[in-house]
């Protein structure tokens, strides 16, 4: 299955610094095989990175202060190594990502290497 991705996240999934997606919806599955792709639906569409099983798969709910995976409050030191994880410098930035979603934001923490929360 096709996993696209903004352009600006490329270096990072390639250097192993964003090990998991965030995904509306409730398509993934832990052992699917995941095309990592820029510019995804789009006639130049292309895949960045060699396709990867997906390892695990987590509920994530974002709302205005907090994440919640798998129901359960991460603590700040913990959202922040989640933010850090996907891509992002702080908390504050994944919400603004997250701007133009409706919250609570509900979805899928998507995995590629063992990090777990």
């Amino acid at each position: 299955m096709i996993l696209g991705f903004n352009e600006s996240f490329i270096p990072l999934i390639v250097a192993g610094t964003k090990v998991h997606t965030i995904r509306a919806g409730q398509r993934w599955q832990a052992g699917q095989v995941a095309q990592f792709c820029a510019r995804a639906g789009q006639p130049d569409q292309y895949e960045f990175w060699p396709p990867k099983p997906i390892r695990l798969v987590q509920t994530i709910e974002l709302t205005a202060n907090e994440i919640l995976v798998d129901g359960r409050p991460l603590v700040p030191a913990e959202a922040l190594a989640l933010a850090q994880a996907d891509g992002f410098a702080n908390f504050a930035e994944l919400l603004a990502f997250f701007a133009g979603q409706p919250l609570p934001f509900q979805g899928q923490l998507v995995h590629w290497t063992d990090c777990r929360y």
